[in-house]
């Protein structure tokens, strides 16, 4: 989502457009030039300060909305353990999305798998090339309305395992924050789309014209 005149409400949005599906189904050192960096413990490529990986501008608004708050990494926290059980939420979805894995003697990583990139097809079997995506990024949830949502909820949403894939790292750092509008994956792109319109039916969260009709495009094209 890039402009604030489609702020409407995202379920409406897709209403109206004939998209709401019937079921519900990170992204990716030192600092770039837009602020943003690949955090080399996770994987996860993200931008601090109220810059964005494909929006450079880092001014107090986003999307042209008065008012809105910049977009602070930060503020959505780090990988939770959400049910202590000594793996965040990072190695739950490197299990998760693994065609096999070993874990380390306390049981609390993921020492060593195998993953099929689900954006590129290709098989992964060094985990730092694994990075854990946010389907919905979190400046383009911040965007489309997140940034009014208190901090728990941010953090929430962050560590929500539903909008989190498992990914081949160099398919994350492409996508950056970008929407459908923006950037595809080269393979699986029904199950995206499936997935980002579930997620921002869950939390509510609005959508542009562009990115509504790209996403009726691939749904069209996936009947």
């Amino acid at each position: 989502m890039r402009q604030s005149t489609a702020y409407c409400g995202w379920a409406l949005a897709l209403a109206l457009a004939g998209l709401l599906p019937g079921t519900t189904l990170a992204h990716g050192g030192g600092l770039d030039a837009r602020g943003c960096h690949t955090e080399s413990a996770t994987g996860e490529y993200h931008c601090h300060g109220g810059g964005s990986a494909s929006d450079p501008s880092a001014g107090s608004t986003r999307s042209g909305s008065t008012g809105q708050t910049a977009y602070d990494r930060d503020a959505y926290g780090d990988w939770r353990d959400r049910d202590g059980d000594c793996q965040d939420m990072r190695e739950e979805i490197l299990i998760r999305d693994a065609d096999r894995y070993t874990l380390s003697n306390n049981r609390c990583w993921v020492e060593r798998g195998a993953w099929t990139g689900p954006y590129t097809g290709q098989r992964l079997t060094d985990r730092s090339n694994v990075h854990i995506d946010h389907v919905v990024p979190l400046a383009e949830a911040h965007r489309s309305g997140a940034a009014s949502w208190p901090r728990s909820k941010k953090q929430r949403f962050a560590n929500d395992p539903d909008n989190l894939l498992a990914t081949q790292g160099t398919a994350n750092m492409s996508k950056s924050d970008r929407d459908p509008a923006e950037w595809l994956p080269d393979k699986g792109r029904c199950a995206y789309i499936s997935r980002w319109v579930s997620v921002k039916t869950k939390y509510g969260l609005g959508a542009d014209r562009a990115e509504r009709q790209a996403i009726q495009r691939i749904r069209s094209d996936c009947r």
